[in-house]
């Protein structure tokens, strides 16, 4: 399948997403809270919309979907649920990391089936040795989102002797070779993620398939920025946000309004919150889409993004991420005393977008390396 325009009806992504919504709130409604991990009819759910496979090569069986396609795809999920857009955004990484290695092992690793999810921790938590014919890796990692659902493990090493040491690279393990410890994800929010850390230890893994984020084997415009795998990444953060505000919307212009509800709708403040907030997530939005959609013309054009294009998505990223959680965390507030039961949607909102802003991507260390680049210095990242 090529690539299909944001408002092309006919994206088959988009549609089978949507179709899914209902399927997926029933799933997850059913299911007792809290946990730990998408339960499995869940995931499964979610595989059949192709979600897993929208980054995917289309030789590979993949739909090769552009970013902003993606982009709207995690974000509808995460209007459902946080966990659901970041399982989408992160167990679909594979389609990206199939770009760095050779061809026929892409193909023998990735066509035979690919919906397969790919997780793992890219940064170099671990240590590779070289040997004939690859690696033997060991490590812990401390966080791989979708894990417990994996075929592939992407593990962030630095090289350990020859003349590749201090390297970094990523193996890609099977999760055959790993211990995902399952008990290691009890947190704030994102608690379906399943964010598990995991562990390896004396792994062989061929060096065909391994690979380093500088240094792409495919052309084509999806793949030849190595950064391109972080374009559907503000989806989760809006979703949740855009989410937060139906919802305290609806609280505040149900006719019912129950007393739990706690948001009078002739209150001039609640009026003044909901319209804040509504100000702060369609410019968020707006600086997304406009940011993935001026890099994908860039690439579409034969060109490839420098390093301020690269540090601007990051940035991007970095600050829907903090106007997203201001924006909910002002509507939790505007609810007052409610808002502090369990029971409050607004609650796991402002947890998922909490714990959302304390991932890397939007922490002050962006900030300070963007603003860096911008200032026209070498950037210190390569995968910036």
């Amino acid at each position: 399948m090529g690539t299909v325009s944001l408002g092309d009806p006919r994206s088959d992504l988009l549609q089978a997403v949507g179709a899914a919504v209902a399927d997926l709130r029933r799933l997850l409604d059913a299911w007792p809270e809290p946990v730990s991990c998408l339960p499995d009819p869940v995931v499964e759910r979610l595989r059949a919309t192709g979600v897993f496979r929208m980054a995917l090569p289309a030789d590979l069986g993949g739909l090769e979907a552009e970013p902003l396609v993606q982009l709207r795809a995690v974000e509808r999920l995460a209007e459902v649920d946080a966990s659901l857009g970041w399982y989408a955004s992160i167990g679909s990484d594979g389609g990206y990391y199939a770009s760095f290695l050779d061809p026929d092992t892409a193909a023998g690793m990735f066509a035979a089936d690919p919906d397969a999810i790919t997780a793992g921790f890219v940064e170099p938590a671990g240590t590779a040795v070289p040997v004939p014919g690859g690696y033997t890796v060991c490590g812990r990692w401390p966080f791989g989102s979708a894990s417990k659902h994996a075929r592939w493990l992407a593990s962030g090493c630095r090289v350990r002797g020859g003349d590749e040491d201090g390297r970094w690279i990523v193996a890609l393990l099977p999760h055959t070779a790993c211990t995902v410890e399952e008990e290691s994800w009890q947190a704030l929010g994102l608690e379906g993620s399943g964010s598990f850390r995991y562990h390896a230890q004396g792994v062989h893994v061929p060096r065909e398939h391994t690979f380093s984020f500088d240094r792409p084997r495919r052309t084509t415009p999806l793949y030849r920025c190595p950064v391109m795998y972080r374009c559907n990444t503000p989806g989760v953060a809006l979703g949740c946000a855009r989410a937060a505000l139906e919802e305290f919307t609806t609280l505040l212009t149900s006719q019912t309004r129950p007393a739990t509800a706690g948001l009078p709708r002739e209150s001039a403040p609640m009026h003044e919150a909901l319209a804040r907030a509504h100000a702060q997530i369609a410019s968020a939005r707006a600086y997304a889409y406009t940011t993935v959609s001026d890099l994908w013309a860039i690439l579409v054009a034969g060109d490839r993004p420098g390093a301020r294009e690269r540090a601007g998505l990051r940035l991007m990223i970095a600050h829907v991420t903090d106007m997203c959680r201001s924006a909910v965390l002002d509507l939790f507030r505007a609810c007052g005393g409610a808002a502090v039961h369990d029971h409050h949607p607004l609650q796991r909102r402002l947890r998922d977008i909490l714990t959302l802003g304390q991932h890397a991507l939007a922490g002050e260390r962006t900030y300070q390396m963007a603003g860096a680049v911008l200032a026209g210095l070498p950037s210190q990242d390569i995968a910036l």
